[in-house]
């Protein structure tokens, strides 16, 4: 009885100092400071061209290249976990153009094919669709730390910014999601729709985007 009684204190102090491992979407929020590559600006809600045309922006905010092998962009849909490898055509990658991003420099991903921003060539194409009902992006790198968040506590809530095609009169429709200061945390007050001024590049139907996709965001913080 003694014997028993020395094995499960032994075990239960054993528990208290492993590492536990969870799932990505349930490790901790990016840590503090400036994170080197952000997920600056997200077009989920498509474009006039098409709904299902979603692309994503990572902007390098360090004065040196830097490779993104071995990275991966996450998210939930429902049960399944959207997975997009910058290494590997693996999981939701379809295609890789490029897997280094340049030094203060952006990286283009494109849903499906690369006539999402028929313009601008996309560096990576993937498949996986973006909720209008809000996803919690997560991008992690190859050690499998939360280097940066996008819309962390917004899953299923909605967006903190961009629109549909849905909007009022006199409003920007199918604006993307803009991060307004790059060195800041991944906060709702940090992210701003296009203005509809600023603008880069052009859709599959041959519309102006209301994104700046591989340019500077319209809502930048200026100092």
């Amino acid at each position: 009885m003694e014997k028993q009684t020395w094995l499960a204190v032994f075990l239960l102090a054993l528990l208290a100092v492993l590492p536990v491992s969870h799932p990505v979407w349930l490790t901790a929020a990016q840590p503090p400071g400036a994170p080197e590559v952000v997920i600056n600006e997200v077009g989920w809600a498509g474009t006039a061209a098409s709904s299902r045309d979603e692309w994503i922006e990572l902007r390098n905010n360090t004065n040196r290249d830097i490779d993104l092998t071995g990275w991966t962009l996450r998210w939930r849909a429902g049960e399944e976990e959207i997975i997009i490898h910058f290494g590997s055509e693996d999981g939701n990658t379809k295609e890789i153009r490029r897997t280094v991003i340049p030094a203060r420099g952006f990286y283009l991903l494109e849903r499906t094919d690369d006539e999402t921003i028929r313009d601008i060539e996309a560096d990576l194409i993937y498949t996986g669709a973006l909720r209008n009902s809000g996803e919690s992006l997560r991008l992690v790198d190859p050690d499998g730390n939360v280097v940066d968040t996008a819309n962390l506590d917004g899953e299923g809530e909605g967006w903190p910014a961009g629109t549909t095609g849905d909007v009022a009169e006199g409003e920007v429709p199918f604006a993307s999601m803009e991060r307004v200061d790059p060195t800041a945390p991944d906060r709702p007050e940090n992210w701003a729709s296009n203005d509809g001024v600023i603008r880069n590049g052009r859709d599959a139907a041959g519309n102006l985007i209301n994104g700046t996709p591989k340019a500077e965001n319209s809502r930048k913080k200026t100092n």
